[in-house]
Order: structure tokens, then C-alpha cells, then sequence
């Protein structure tokens, strides 16, 4: 009866170091993560002309992460991804580009604007990126 003992907890025991290595070697779900740095900008106060920032765009995920469309709420305001791939660990700029010319000449005061981006992240399709800015004439 000893015997059957050590041969259960030795099954048992070798079961939870071989999940704990699967675990651990990444062999559980790879996906990728979209995160962008800042995830909002408020550019304050600012002229009345076009001003730029640029974000980042980064895979906090095990897999690649795929842009797959960048859009925003005004024609003022325009948005593109340097690379549309993003390998794990890595950056891409995102740069945004406000020009409160195209929004008509009584157009002043606080603005939002927001960038949309879709990718392939499972957890996250859709991730929004707001600027602000306080146009004077």
C-alpha cells in the first residue's frame, strides 16, 4: 500500500512540473497586445494651425500584432501607423496630424478628436486615442 502512494503523488507531482513548463515556455496562448503611449494627448492651448504628435503603438503580446485600419472622428484630424506589424516587445509611431483649417473659420475653443485603431488583438479590436486642444484665433 506504501508503494501506490509514491506512485500516485509521483504522477501528481509530475503533472504540475510539466504544466508549470508549458506554462512558462509561452506554449499557452499566444496573442498579441495593443497598448499606445500615451494613451491621450492634450496639446493646450495652441494657434490656429495644423500641429502633430506622435504616439506609440506597442505589442505588449506574445504574437504579432497586425494594424489593420486607422480612422478618426474628423477630416481635421489624420492618423497613420509607420508599420502595420508589430512584433512582441516592439514599437511603431503613430502620428497625428490636427489642422483646425479644415474645420471652418468660426471653429475655435476646446476640441476632441479620437483616433480609432483596429488590430488583431483578440482582447482588445478596437482601441481609441484622444487628443485635446484648446484652438485660439
Amino acid at each position: 500500500m506504501g508503494k501506490g502512494k509514491i506512485n500516485y503523488f509521483a504522477v501528481i507531482g509530475t503533472a504540475i512540473i510539466t504544466l508549470a513548463m508549458l506554462s512558462v515556455s509561452g506554449c499557452a496562448n499566444k496573442t498579441p497586445k495593443i497598448e499606445i503611449i500615451p494613451d491621450s494627448y492634450d496639446f493646450g492651448n495652441v494657434p490656429y494651425e495644423k500641429i502633430k504628435h506622435t504616439f506609440l503603438v506597442r505589442n505588449a503580446g506574445a504574437a504579432p500584432l497586425e494594424i489593420k485600419g486607422v480612422s478618426t472622428s474628423c477630416g481635421c484630424t489624420k492618423a497613420t501607423v509607420e508599420s502595420e506589424t508589430i512584433m512582441p516587445g516592439e514599437t511603431t509611431n503613430l502620428l497625428v496630424t490636427f489642422d483646425p483649417n479644415i474645420m471652418g473659420d468660426n471653429e475655435t475653443g476646446e476640441i476632441l478628436r479620437v483616433i480609432y485603431i483596429k488590430s488583431n488583438d483578440p482582447g482588445q479590436p478596437e482601441v481609441e486615442v484622444e487628443i485635446k486642444a484648446n484652438v485660439k484665433k
